[in-house]
């Protein structure tokens, strides 16, 4: 229990002194509480002899203990119970900003439903239930102690009831966490299960309606969803049984003291004012206490999250520094780079490739040759297993993720719009851009047209994924975001293949103007793409198998001719 509230503030960071402060008005709350016994012993003391003055004085500390409360509790959910939304929320912004210097390969070790469950609904239910769940105990034990201690000096044996139940309640508790704990495993992996079986059938819904339901994948969505259930009803039933015994064992305290009370004052060993006082004291000691039954319940649930949340924020760094880059020039040089996604795999063997600056540069190959890859080394998404890539003669390991990015430009062959405006979605490569400029590039990719045809224009929200879009008007919104960010080096990775042959020359032309005297690396299945290239880089099975310029290459015999002779008939082939 303990070890769990610890581990809630230590997870605080910048924030952690306001859970403490919680804690401690939390302490205060219930001894505001205890405050209200003494009111009420205090008028029954002088029951016989009652005076307004007495009755005043009862007020005014009754008051004192009602407004303590108040402020404490105000406080409480200053400092505590909100304090959760602010801390996980700077959880999510540190993990997102972790995420950003994570090698690609570990999107793949981690499968989407771990990273989802765990930034989304794991840490949902911690910012709304790890607060409160402290805030339960710490007010429910104060509360307890402190009414015991009072009956404790007043009358040994009914001090001596209540402190027994409280011994055998937290025996329960122990069990209780125990069944919980044992459970929340299976809880958790039920939920991520779900989570990537739900985004998966979303995403392969097209192949569920092509083949029907009787598809493997909605069968395995449809055991996810039975699985969660199981999941949560088990540990219902492992749980609440001895959750309602946890509370009966009050319930039993609180009658135990009544009767006892009641033999005392009929012996005469109570006065009339000490009696009532332990007669109210029966149903109150025990009220915060039965709400902490319900947090420790919880305390598991939010410890196996923390673990969860540890091991998906345990974020690999790619290997170097982390410096701002110093332009001196945009030149790239590979050198005696291999590179593989498997260790046992390799995609890329030992290239060594100089693009310099302001050049036009081609990579061209049958598919699954490495192009693809050969560019994302470049921008950094994976680190090199072996040589080398220098910007500008900076070893990019030595260069900062957002330095690097800020002088690269890249329209990827797969486009992936946000769920925003249009606007937005193109200004993401310029944050700062104005309506005029937006428009501008827009115009030079061939989108605004029909992006004006929309029903709110620029302002049209589209669907998550650019899902609302076609995908020829998703690739050219891609380009205006590239054609906005205006860097010095633009990589695109078939930027033209879903551009109808009507705005091809149009678009061609914008992204002459946009690229010259700037580093361009193409890949491109259109010949009028690769003819005007300074350079075309010839690649087979990872390996460079030609270079030189489009006359140089068709006139020699080799890939390049004979693909240029066959006009891309044949299958799996693409420049």
């Amino acid at each position: 229990m303990f070890h769990t509230i610890k581990r809630i503030i230590d997870i605080c960071g910048t924030y952690k002194r306001n859970l403490i402060s919680g804690i401690i008005f939390s302490m205060l709350y219930s001894a505001f509480g205890s405050v209200s016994l003494f009111a009420l012993l205090y008028i029954l003391n002088h029951v016989e002899s009652l005076t307004s003055a007495i009755i005043r004085n009862g007020f005014f500390i009754l008051l004192v203990a009602f407004i303590g409360q108040f402020i404490c509790k105000w406080l409480i959910t200053i400092k505590m119970t909100g304090n959760g939304y602010y801390v996980y929320g700077e959880k999510r912004l540190e993990i997102g900003k972790e995420l950003k210097k994570a090698p690609m390969g570990y999107f793949s070790d981690q499968t989407l439903g771990n990273i989802s469950s765990a930034l989304t609904s794991s840490m949902t239910f911690m910012e709304n239930f790890s607060m409160v769940a402290v805030e339960n105990i710490v007010v429910g034990i104060v509360q307890a102690f402190l009414t015991t201690l009072i009956l404790l000096y007043f009358r040994w044996e009914i001090g001596l009831i209540t402190l027994t139940g409280l011994i055998i309640s937290q025996l329960i508790l122990k069990v209780i966490s125990k069944r919980t704990a044992s459970h929340a495993v299976d809880m958790q992996n039920a939920k991520e299960t779900m989570v990537s079986r739900v985004i998966e059938y979303i995403r392969g819904i097209t192949i569920v309606r092509t083949f029907g339901v009787d598809t493997g994948l909605l069968q395995e969505f449809d055991e996810s969803l039975e699985g969660e259930k199981k999941a949560s009803i088990a540990t219902e039933k492992k749980v609440m049984p001895w959750v309602n015994i946890y509370k009966g064992v009050f319930d039993v305290g609180s009658g135990i003291m009544i009767m006892m009370t009641g033999y005392l004052f009929l012996d005469e060993k109570l006065t009339f004012p000490i009696a009532v006082l332990f007669l109210i004291s029966a149903f109150v000691i025990y009220q915060h206490m039965k709400t902490m039954g319900n947090s420790a319940f919880l305390l598991p649930m939010i410890e196996k999250g923390l673990d969860r949340l540890e091991e998906v924020t345990e974020i690999p760094e790619m290997n170097g520094k982390d410096e701002e880059l110093i332009v001196k020039d945009y030149d790239i040089e590979m050198s005696d780079v291999s590179f593989g996604y498997e260790k046992d795999r390799k995609i890329i063997h030992d290239v060594s490739l100089k693009i310099p600056q302001g050049s036009k540069t081609a990579i061209v190959g049958p598919s699954g040759c490495g192009k693809t890859t050969l560019c994302n080394l470049m921008m950094r998404f994976w680190d090199v297993d072996r040589g080398s890539i220098k910007f500008g003669g900076e070893d990019v390991k030595n260069i900062s993720t957002d330095s690097l990015m800020s002088h690269i430009s890249t329209v990827f062959q797969k486009v992936y719009l946000f769920h925003d405006t249009i606007e937005n979605n193109i200004k993401f490569g310029k944050p700062h851009a104005t309506h005029e400029e937006v428009i501008e590039a827009a115009k030079k990719a061939c989108c605004y047209d029909f992006i004006m045809d929309l029903p709110k224009g620029f302002d049209t929200v589209v669907g998550e994924s650019g899902s609302t879009l076609s995908g020829g008007e998703k690739q050219r919104i891609s380009i205006a975001r590239a054609m906005l960010k205006d860097a010095s080096i633009v990589i695109l990775d078939e930027a033209t293949s879903s551009v109808d042959p009507e705005n091809e020359h149009e678009l061609l032309k914008a992204l002459d103007e946009l690229t010259r005297d700037k580093t361009v690396i193409s890949i491109a299945h259109r010949l009028s793409t690769v003819k005007e290239a300074n350079h075309i880089v010839v690649m087979k099975d990872g390996r460079i198998n030609q270079m030189g310029t489009h006359n140089e290459l068709i006139s020699k015999e080799g890939i390049y001719k004979r693909f240029i002779d066959i006009r891309q008939k044949s299958a799996g082939w693409q420049i």
